[in-house]
């Protein structure tokens, strides 16, 4: 009984694990040199973002989507392009070099995107 209770709980934490993944890297269809953080003004996780890369020495451009409409029309039309439904995301958002990385990706994730870029 307690051989599937540990096994019940190990497929559980495994699906969990998986339902955290941050959703894939999709190709917005144009290959640029820049990486592209869009953002919104009320973001913690932004402002946390945007001091991370600052620390690993990574160049930005960071774009307000609340303030400024062009920006988040630009945002949409990249998401469709790529594939990714245009709502329902967490910011932010990047795109880093002609790929659209949803939900915050980690410092390291985006170095990958630099160093191939």
């Amino acid at each position: 009984m307690k051989y599937l209770l540990v096994v019940a709980l190990l497929i559980g934490g495994y699906f969990l694990f998986l339902n955290k993944q941050p959703a894939p890297a999709a190709f917005s269809g144009k290959k640029h040199e820049q990486l592209i953080m869009y953002s919104l003004t009320t973001c913690g996780y932004c402002k946390q973002k945007a001091k991370a890369l600052e620390a690993a020495g990574i160049p930005y451009q960071e774009y307000f989507i609340d303030v400024d409409q062009n920006r988040r029309e630009e945002l949409d039309k990249k998401l469709t392009l790529s594939g990714l439904p245009a709502k329902g995301y967490g910011t932010p958002i990047f795109d880093a070099y002609g790929y659209i990385l949803p939900n915050n990706p980690s410092i390291s994730t985006l170095q990958s995107y630099q160093n191939d870029g």
